[in-house]
């Protein structure tokens, strides 16, 4: 929290990206109004805004891991990489809104936030590594975001029937496993787990990826989903656990 006081150019930079989101999330609400009603718009801001505003918190208390892997220094703004992810994360409580009316019939705005996800999640790496951009709070938050948006998102779709529970399950886990274990390391250890992409570990997410994505377009192309998916749900399987053997293997390491 102490850059956020005494770096002005880094707070004026999540400043103007924090009131940016708000425009956003308002405008969008008033869509809500139009096609969905007073009540659904109201319920549709004040959840926008409450998630919307943990997440810039978080982000204004860890301004301080904005340096750049490659120089060493702090930046000077947020950097798009890291803005694309933030928006990810924030997309996941859209996400469950998009399941709520795909529920109800309306299956557009659970792809347009799918698409904006995986806009985002194909950007911000590509983004980091073209400009020289990476940071420290980006190799941190970027698989985080995935778990949070990943794990709501396949919640999300086996409560409305998309997706098997046990499958949302095991998304869940797969996100959450890493996470319990920094936490439980930093506790017994007094340090923090050293944090490094593995290829399991890519490869499970984009698995998760390519399931939520399918299972998502063919309940919007009104396609059936059960010859393509059992391949999916095992593929899911497969690579889940091997990133948590990975990310055991990887921990005892550290110990």
């Amino acid at each position: 929290m102490q850059i956020f006081h005494l770096n002005d150019e880094l707070r004026a930079s999540w400043l103007r990206f924090s009131i940016i989101g708000v425009i956003g999330i308002i405008l969008a609400a008033a869509g809500v109004l139009r096609a969905y009603g007073m009540t659904e718009s109201i319920v549709f801001l004040l959840t926008s805004l409450l998630w919307w505003g943990v997440l810039m918190f978080d982000l204004a208390l860890h301004l301080g891991l904005m340096v750049n892997l490659e120089s060493g220094e702090l930046q000077s703004s947020l950097g798009w990489p890291n803005r694309l992810t933030e928006v990810r994360g924030f997309a996941a409580v859209w996400v469950a809104w998009g399941a709520h009316w795909a529920s109800q019939g309306s299956y557009l705005p659970l792809v347009g936030v799918f698409g904006v996800a995986a806009v985002t999640d194909l950007v911000d790496g590509w983004l980091a590594r073209r400009r020289h951009a990476s940071t420290r709070w980006g190799r941190l938050y970027d698989p985080f975001m995935d778990g949070i948006f990943f794990s709501v998102a396949a919640i999300s779709l086996a409560v409305i029937g998309i997706l098997p529970q046990w499958l949302a399950a095991l998304v869940t886990l797969r996100y959450a496993f890493p996470i319990m274990g920094g936490i439980a390391f930093q506790l017994v250890r007094r340090r923090t787990l050293r944090v490094r992409h593995t290829p399991w570990g890519r490869a499970s997410s984009a698995s998760i990826a390519l399931t939520v994505f399918m299972a998502a377009a063919a309940a919007f192309f009104d396609v059936p989903f059960t010859t393509i998916g059992p391949i999916l749900y095992m593929l899911v399987g497969i690579t889940a656990l091997g990133a948590f053997v990975t990310i055991l293997l990887k921990g005892i390491e550290q110990v």
